[in-house]
């Protein structure tokens, strides 16, 4: 039997829980032809919750092309536009000669050309590295209307790790895709939405609140936190599938420690299934987070490991609870040397995103298990 306890991969179905209300949401933005933003930080659900919606809506017989673009590895508009182009028509088709009427019909003024050899070969649409003039770019941006329209079929469009094209150049690349937006804003049918996603939560801020790039033309769809009891009983029906007990209790300290961080719960609780043969005991939740902090102490070791020493101790003041740090006690305890310093050491810790601020203007540390393990291992706060 499979674990209900998933981390690998996006959940859909009985392994997702909660933000239903989330889904829905995105499941009338995308209907309505609008489009959405939704970031947090790695691992807290956003690819879950747009699997979730897609699922939902096939479910419900909506008919609709979808084309899913992971920027992980894309820097710059030139390769955004020919991986988007490319992606954009074999969310329509993955037939050759359909792939090159539909780059001749649409795109036969621009420098994007199709290649079949190199399709054969590498499965992309569109190849070479020499500079695309900003009609190739709007050519590009407009392809899942022209496709949604020519098929009579919606189409959504949802760029993964949005945040990586954000740069001087990717802001040129903004503004067109806003122009696009806009022009198109009020198109009833067929729909084209977009749905831009981002994990580095800081980042996707500032390209949205504090800078206001797609302003009106966005919705940005929250991600409410995991409600306890939804956790706890996915967690007691999912060990009940395989005839073993958890005390209820034991559950809510798993879900404080992680602070009801899906990702990190279903990690833990899967390494927990896989030690246990029945009741699950203090010994069996010790060994698993045991296991969990061996595979991640590395990366937190290179997270500290790249901070300054003041960057640290303003790190240690957001563990010790500190909110405002300007102030004169704070910078001699801490040695923060001045005010201005700090507002240079807050700005480096979110643009590594290590830390973030929320609606009260509190610091929060963005993954509740580097906190753990800074407060447990590193500064050994309380010992």
């Amino acid at each position: 039997m499979d674990s209900p306890f998933i981390f690998d991969k996006p959940v859909t179905g009985k392994a997702f829980v909660g933000r239903r209300s989330a889904c829905s949401t995105l499941a009338n933005i995308i209907t309505h032809g609008q489009n959405a933003a939704l970031w947090g930080p790695p691992k807290s659900g956003k690819r879950s919750a747009v699997a979730q919606t897609v699922f939902n809506l096939r479910s419900n017989g909506v008919p609709f092309m979808l084309c899913t673009l992971n920027l992980l590895n894309v820097r710059t508009p030139e390769v955004f536009i020919r991986k988007f182009a490319g992606e954009v028509i074999k969310a329509a088709t993955d037939i050759p000669d359909e792939i090159e009427s539909i780059s001749e019909k649409y795109l036969y003024s621009t420098s994007l050309v199709f290649d079949r050899a190199f399709y054969a070969e590498t499965g992309e649409v569109f190849g070479g590295t020499f500079k695309l003039s900003e009609n190739d770019c709007l050519a590009a941006l407009e392809l899942p209307y022209l496709i949604a329209r020519e098929r009579n079929t919606g189409m959504a469009v949802v760029l993964e790790e949005f945040q990586n094209l954000d740069s001087p150049e990717g802001e040129r690349l903004f503004k067109s895709m806003e122009d696009v937006m806009s022009a198109h804003r009020d198109t009833v049918s067929p729909f084209c939405s977009w749905i831009l996603t981002g994990s580095r939560t800081n980042a996707m801020n500032s390209i949205f609140c504090r800078r206001h790039y797609f302003w009106n033309l966005v919705e940005r769809v929250e991600l409410p936190p995991f409600a306890e009891n939804e956790i706890a009983e996915f967690v007691l029906k999912g060990f009940s599938q395989f005839g073993k007990v958890i005390d209820r209790d034991m559950i809510q300290g798993v879900c404080n420690l992680f602070k009801n961080n899906m990702w990190h719960i279903n990690h833990f609780f899967f390494i927990c299934n896989s030690l246990s043969k029945g009741f699950m005991n203090d010994t069996i939740l010790n060994d698993a987070l045991s296991c969990v902090m061996s595979v991640n102490e590395s990366a937190y070791r290179s997270i500290m490991d790249d901070l300054t020493a003041f960057q640290e101790r303003l790190l240690k003041a957001v563990l010790d609870g500190v909110v405002k740090f300007s102030t004169t006690d704070v910078i001699e305890k801490y040695a923060l040397n001045s005010s201005a310093n700090v507002k240079r050491l807050k700005d480096a810790l979110m643009k590594k995103e290590v830390i973030t601020f929320n609606d009260r203007e509190e610091p929060e540390v963005i993954d509740p298990l580097f906190e753990y393990w800074l407060r447990k291992y590193y500064f050994k706060i309380g010992k």
